[in-house]
């Protein structure tokens, strides 16, 4: 996925070359790409033990939570239903702090929540396909929340120091570039639109063999030139 953001951004940056706070954020999103890929390729595998397979599940499990419970905080709001709202009131940072028994309670209550509101959340393009994409990472994460550390002969300083820089990566996204995007939403949609479907697209190849990599968007279409 930050491959695909990356590709995606530099398809662009006529778009957005102009920002100065957005040329440094994308630079370091592509460095960080760098240090990963390089990491990877030492190791000669994607995936670089216990330790970092938790960290990878937990960042997706954790984004499909607030995927999920914004659109039921929405609904909520819509509603008036204040008992919903206090059940669906998360957020990042609160996220990361939660034990990883807590976080697995958490995932499970917005399941159920979802569930019982699945009609009128069809309204908010959250469907059944997604509640059942969060209940699987949830037991992918309660598989690998205990797994132990596992050092990797002649790769332990990649592997000690890869799960930091997803961190880092992820939070660059999250509380950065995110919002740095949402100045085009109004004045460049389809260019908002593409990112973030580029935010979404992951490879989740699985135990079923040959998973399969989406494609980047294709980048927005000329407009007419604004004076």
């Amino acid at each position: 996925m930050c491959h695909t953001v990356s590709s995606y951004m530099g398809k662009n940056q006529p778009l957005w070359s102009a920002n100065i706070a957005m040329n440094d954020t994308v630079a370091e999103l592509d460095a960080n790409n760098g240090i990963i890929a390089d990491k990877v390729r030492r190791q000669q595998t994607p995936t670089t033990g216990a330790a970092d397979e938790k960290e990878l599940v937990k960042f997706e499990f954790e984004e499909k939570i607030l995927e999920i419970a914004d659109q039921l905080a929405a609904l909520a709001e819509k509603n008036q239903d204040a008992n919903l709202a206090a059940q669906v009131e998360l957020n990042l940072s609160a996220l990361d702090k939660l034990a990883d028994d807590d976080l697995e309670a958490v995932g499970q209550r917005v399941v159920e929540l979802a569930t019982l509101n699945q009609a009128a959340l069809a309204d908010y393009e959250i469907t059944a396909a997604d509640v059942a994409e969060l209940t699987a990472l949830k037991v992918r994460f309660h598989g690998v929340k205990t797994a132990p550390r596992t050092a990797i002969a002649g790769r332990a300083g990649e592997t000690g120091t890869l799960p930091e820089v997803l961190r880092r990566q992820m939070s660059l996204l999250r509380n950065r570039l995110d919002k740095q995007m949402r100045k085009f939403k109004k004045g460049s949609p389809e260019f908002y639109a593409g990112y973030r479907s580029a935010r979404v697209i992951v490879d989740r190849g699985g135990s079923g063999g040959g998973g399969s990599s989406t494609p980047p968007p294709a980048p927005p279409k000329p407009s007419p030139a604004n004076p």
